[in-house]
């Protein structure tokens, strides 16, 4: 079930908290310091510091931390260590206030009653959030069904629904509060191709009107969408700057070679294989290394090349 803002007395934005979309003179600008984290003595986030603006990119390998961070920034789990502030009004250890309807958090996992309509689960979400008043309630329903492009599925069943367009829905269920900031984890995962591509383009047009914090371990879905990036492993920042700044950090160590399927077993043995494409010349293969070797040629890097590098310490073979 997407969150909802009944669990959110936690978060604290000062008493003198308005809500400032963009377009209206506010930022939403988030500032994680020092966060520290601990789920049963096992240390889940460590020192974590970012500064978090427009559409940003909050990457890492399966076990980074990335959804615990994700939990807090959105008021539902407590830090140990350090302070998250909005437009500098803080949020300290232990210490939350309601967030009101600032923050919208989409789990990877949405999920709702399948045996009934796209309208008749916006509507009972939007009861649960105390949206009470059925005009308004339903006002806010339909302005957020135009804006994910739901138009005409309003009838359909939940179960009817591919991946993608249940995710829309559940996008569509945290607008009608009409956040100012959207918290998406890994809201990709499980889509075929098309339906990555739509879903990446609707973040885009979010992003005009809202701060976008977008969890993944598909480093390609932030590439062409995000303005800045984190990068976590273990708990831990290794990176955080712009796309540009990060496939900056592989210059000088992409290689491409062409090479017969029959040579695959060796390079791969020897280099670290970051693609393979087979065109009628052969293996296209793209190498991340310090030294490219006979018969390599090096090339640009892109956003899958610097995480290599920042993730692997900056030791490519």
């Amino acid at each position: 079930m997407v969150q909802t803002n009944e669990r959110r007395s936690r978060w604290q934005l000062g008493e003198s908290d308005t809500t400032h979309p963009h377009g209206s003179g506010g930022t939403n600008m988030i500032h994680v310091s020092s966060v520290t984290k601990r789920i049963k003595k096992q240390l889940i986030l460590s020192n974590v510091s970012l500064c978090i603006e427009g559409i940003y990119g909050l990457v890492g390998p399966n076990g980074a931390g990335k959804t615990t961070l994700m939990k807090i920034l959105a008021g539902l789990t407590p830090m140990d260590e350090g302070q998250v502030a909005i437009d500098e009004r803080s949020c300290t250890k232990g210490k939350y206030v309601k967030a009101h309807e600032r923050i919208g958090y989409l789990p990877q996992d949405f999920m709702v009653y399948p045996n009934i309509t796209v309208e008749e689960a916006l509507d009972h979400l939007a009861l649960l959030q105390g949206m009470m008043d059925k005009r308004e309630r339903h006002a806010a329903i339909a302005e957020a069904i135009q804006k994910v492009n739901l138009n005409g599925h309003e009838t359909k069943k939940m179960s009817e629904l591919s991946g993608g367009m249940r995710r829309r829905v559940g996008i569509a269920h945290l607008l009608t509060r009409k956040p100012s900031i959207l918290l998406f984890d890994e809201p990709t995962a499980g889509l075929d191709i098309e339906e990555r591509i739509r879903f990446r383009h609707l973040l885009k047009q979010l992003g005009s009107e809202h701060t976008i914090v977008i969890s993944s371990h598909i480093v390609e879905d932030i590439e062409f969408l995000c303005t800045k990036i984190g990068v976590l492993k273990q708990g831990q920042v290794l990176f955080e700057g712009t796309p540009s700044e990060l496939k900056s950090r592989a210059k000088g160590c992409v290689w491409e070679y062409c090479i017969h399927p029959e040579e695959l077993d060796d390079l791969i043995a020897t280099r670290e294989v970051v693609q393979l494409l087979e065109e009628e010349d052969g293996i296209h293969a793209r190498v991340f290394s310090k030294n490219g070797g006979t018969g390599g040629r090096r090339v640009a890097p892109r956003l899958i090349d610097g995480y290599l590098a920042v993730v692997r310490r900056g030791e490519p073979r």
